[in-house]
């Protein structure tokens, strides 16, 4: 019996998980913001890439911007997403923390 029921588990595993659906993939550039720091500060994406910053600092308020171009208003936890659609480079800072910087270099 014992034989069955690993069996009956095993069979229905697969099942399980194709349920979830598939995942997206993660985007061209993931930045995390932790230790009061972006790691990596600077990054370089395709034209129609996307960047994801990750708000993994705890409880600490972080903001990702540019000026004009986009901005993650203030958070603590979870991620944001920008697309970049044009080529050049675009500096980025924390609003909260305006030491913490970086630069996303978009090829064309």
């Amino acid at each position: 019996m014992a034989t069955r029921r690993i069996w009956g588990t095993a069979a229905l595993l697969p099942l399980v998980v194709s349920c979830g659906g598939p995942q997206a993939p993660d985007p061209p550039a993931v930045v995390v913001v932790q230790n009061v720091h972006f790691a990596p500060m600077d990054v370089t994406v395709p034209v129609g890439g996307t960047v994801q910053w990750r708000f993994e600092d705890g409880a600490l308020l972080h903001q990702v911007g540019s000026d004009g171009e986009f901005d993650s208003g203030i958070t603590s936890e979870g991620s944001y997403e920008h697309t970049f659609d044009a080529p050049g480079v675009y500096e980025y800072h924390c609003s909260v923390h305006r030491y913490m910087t970086g630069t996303v270099t978009v090829t064309g």
